[in-house]
């Protein structure tokens, strides 16, 4: 009895994961579709507002020279994939990085609006790594974008061509002033991938999309074999 019901549950198991991944492929096949159908050239300026623990930080997102990485962060955004996640990595003089949805997506280092699967990059000769503030994703190398981002403390040109800006910080730079003095792990970490990890991360509690270009157009996402998921 005990054999057949191990047996069952796996058989549960492997069915619920196939649907999800038949969920998922969905889900990015539809995002695609969506994508492709909107004119960026009417959203001009864009901008939300990530209300942390420590503040709130107001961005401009650059829809115009980088419209699929807008899409993607607005789009998580406006469906609260950022909310509750923490800013895990902070070098002063540097940058603090944040967006990973990891932990609610089960996806090492977060996922993109199309799924696990990361999407191009998108370089413009106006958007460079120049100054405090600007607004830039976070890779594992070439077109390898997904959720994470960064905000720079200091100009690093070296980032140029190499991860997509795609925004800039327009107020709360008290706050970026705060965060960029929070202690780190350091040597105390007990792995040295979190030695620059905050003691205390800050954590993103939501996220308000300023004049929401996605709202009318991308609240019901239909699943293959259930009823409709508010994707976004």
């Amino acid at each position: 009895n005990n054999e057949e019901e191990i047996k069952k549950q796996k058989d549960n198991q492997s069915r619920s994961s196939c649907r999800d991944i038949d969920s998922r492929i969905y889900l990015a096949r539809t995002t695609v579709d969506l994508f492709n159908s909107i004119d960026f050239s009417s959203w001009n300026i864009m901008s939300v507002t990530l209300h942390t623990t420590i503040g709130d930080l107001k961005l401009e997102v650059y829809c115009d020279t980088c419209p699929r990485t807008a899409f993607n962060f607005l789009a998580l955004c406006a469906s609260g994939a950022y909310d509750g996640t923490k800013f895990h990595r902070n070098i002063k003089g540097f940058m603090i990085q944040g967006g990973s949805t990891e932990e609610k997506t089960g996806v090492k280092g977060g996922e993109s609006i199309w799924g696990p699967v990361p999407f191009p990059d998108e370089f413009h000769p106006n958007n460079v790594h120049d100054k405090r503030g600007v607004l830039s994703m976070a890779n594992k190398g070439p077109n390898t974008n997904r959720s994470q981002f960064f905000l720079l403390y200091e100009a690093q040109p070296h980032l140029n061509n190499l991860h997509t800006v795609f925004g800039r910080l327009l107020d709360g730079w008290d706050v970026l002033d705060k965060i960029e003095k929070l202690p780190v792990m350091g040597s105390k970490a007990p792995k040295k991938k979190l030695e620059h990890c905050p003691i205390e991360p800050p954590v993103i509690k939501r996220v308000t999309v300023h004049a929401n270009p996605l709202a009318d157009e991308m609240i019901v996402f239909p699943t293959p074999d259930g009823p409709p998921e508010k994707r976004l």
